[in-house]
């Protein structure tokens, strides 16, 4: 509950309080594409994300915590539940969002600089076929993304993992048709370029799903890689700086008050990001 009431906290300052003119900084050397000073990561899916059978860190955490580990300065919020399924994720984000429960899930996604989606890989058992999880992950990403931007005035970054590919007879080919649907749907606002499914079978723990520790780490060296180079890159095509001054366009006339396309707003030798005061 305190952790949850933090969370609350800190979403109702960003959003109610007047904002000081900054440059949007780095946070543990990954741009902050909120602009708040703050980098929060939120990770959304099932028992992968969660850390089921990640034994050094007793059946929790996974690739979410070494990734945290890796980048001290970053809030991470881990979000994996065993068993969900991305119909249950829509279910528990249209209900945050309407004050129906999952209010820490709410928080997490307003504050979020980016949301991971690892989901879809339990749709297998309720037997859907995976063009309909794919619309279901989609749901997600709408649905996150209008009430982010109504809340907010900005859009949220939204990544889907392609999964790790299990050794399960019957789910294999089913998740490896999913992930052929979300390869082929990668785009620069709706990114499904983060590549778990680049992990060899090797690392796959006897239930032949879940991975080991060993496998947990390879999961976190590729959310580590993707984290350094492609959030970085997509960050700067969502969120242009035509003027240079540090502080993104999308922020710069409502939040600061600040003309996106020129430096110096104020034309007192300072540039915006850099200006205390940049109207005066």
């Amino acid at each position: 509950m305190k952790a949850l009431l933090t969370i609350l906290g800190i979403v109702a300052a960003a959003l109610g309080s007047p904002a000081l003119s900054s440059a949007c900084p780095l946070v543990s050397g990954l741009p902050d594409s909120n602009c708040d000073g703050r980098l929060v990561i939120a990770v959304l899916g099932d028992s992968l994300v969660a850390g089921i059978g990640d034994s050094i860190h007793s059946g929790k955490g996974g690739y979410v915590l070494r990734a945290a580990q890796r980048f001290p300065d970053a809030t991470f919020l881990n979000f994996g539940e065993a068993g969900t399924t991305a119909t249950n994720i829509i279910f528990d984000v249209e209900r945050g969002f309407a004050g129906r429960g999952h209010a820490s899930l709410k928080a997490g996604l307003v504050e979020a600089d980016l949301v991971v989606l690892d989901v879809g890989r339990n749709d297998q058992w309720r037997a859907q076929s995976p063009l309909a999880t794919l619309r279901n992950l989609k749901r997600i990403q709408t649905t996150i993304h209008n009430n982010v931007r109504q809340l907010t005035g900005h859009n949220a970054l939204i990544v889907t993992a392609v999964l790790m590919i299990p050794k399960r007879l019957r789910q294999a080919p089913w998740i490896g048709e999913l992930n052929g649907l979300l390869r082929s749907s990668n785009s620069t606002s709706a990114p499904t370029d983060l590549r778990f499914d680049t992990i060899p079978k090797r690392y796959l723990s006897a239930d032949r799903i879940h991975p080991t520790s060993q496998g947990y780490d390879k999961l976190a060296s590729v959310f580590i890689a993707y984290m350094s180079n492609l959030y970085p890159a997509h960050v700067k095509k969502l969120r242009p700086d035509r003027d240079r001054d540090g502080l993104y366009d999308e922020f710069e006339a409502e939040r600061f008050g600040t003309d996106p396309s020129v430096t110096d707003t104020d034309y007192d030798g300072v540039s915006d990001g850099a200006d205390s005061d940049p109207l005066n």
